[in-house]
């Protein structure tokens, strides 16, 4: 990763890190389309920002962002569905690792789009297409169904594991659209092209990791091994520093 992570910024080498970065400080309002549990936004506290807003398609997402953090502005949304705004309320929005899950993903851009101000800012992330990309764990249960459901369902009752995987009422399976059912990752150009064609310029492109899904299959195996744990995370933490092609990170301006 090359950006500079300042002193003041919470995260480290990662996407969170990026985005925070990248959010401008002090305008009047940020969005956080899919802010799961609502970590991230709450970050966005220190930049002196009017208005934050969370939005997630999921319930059991919003439910735990509202209970973690009670003071923020969190909604749940219908797919791509940002009506509840009106045209140019946000000066920023984050989509962090959201956009591969989306089956409609122009429709989504479009509706962001409608919402930023002139010369808004989109920043971006998504899972990398690379070397290692058929290890991504989010696609197990599309590539091996029975085999994902007998390892789920010895953690989650059979009422969790159906709400969660067979009968969401939110369209997701997981967290993944059930029109969508399938991780996506995404090559620059890729994205720079989808970007261009939904009204906005990408202007900085920047990344974390190559090893680490092939790291995180071995740690897999030898996970109960305490002593190795730390070596693994700092295995880890030096694929996010030196590496950028497993998450591909985009910063992007709305063209008027």
């Amino acid at each position: 990763m090359r950006t500079r992570i300042s002193p003041e910024n919470p995260f480290r080498y990662n996407r969170a890190g990026f985005a925070w970065e990248q959010v401008p400080a002090g305008t009047d309002a940020h969005l956080d389309f899919g802010c799961h549990d609502g970590a991230f936004l709450n970050s966005l506290r220190s930049k002196d920002i009017g208005r934050l807003v969370g939005v997630d398609i999921s319930r059991l997402a919003v439910e735990r962002a509202q209970q973690r953090f009670p003071e923020l502005e969190v909604l749940h949304i219908s797919k791509n569905g940002l009506q509840p705004f009106a045209d140019r309320t946000f000066n920023s929005v984050t989509i962090l690792d959201v956009l591969e899950h989306v089956n409609d993903q122009m429709g989504l851009l479009s509706e962001i789009r409608r919402v930023l101000t002139d010369d808004g800012r989109l920043i971006v992330t998504l899972p990398g297409r690379h070397l290692f990309s058929f290890l991504d764990f989010g696609n197990l249960k599309f590539r091996f169904p029975k085999l994902h459901k007998m390892y789920y369902r010895g953690k989650l009752n059979e009422e969790e594991y159906n709400y969660r995987y067979r009968a969401n009422p939110d369209g997701l399976i997981g967290d993944i659209e059930a029109e969508k059912a399938w991780h996506e990752h995404f090559s620059r150009k890729g994205i720079r092209r989808l970007l261009e064609e939904a009204g906005f310029t990408p202007t900085e492109f920047d990344g974390t990791a190559f090893f680490t899904r092939a790291i995180q299959c071995v740690n897999f195996l030898v996970r109960k091994w305490t002593p190795i744990q730390p070596l693994v995370k700092r295995l880890i933490w030096l694929d996010h520093r030196f590496f950028e092609s497993m998450n591909l990170y985009c910063l992007a301006i709305k063209r008027t």
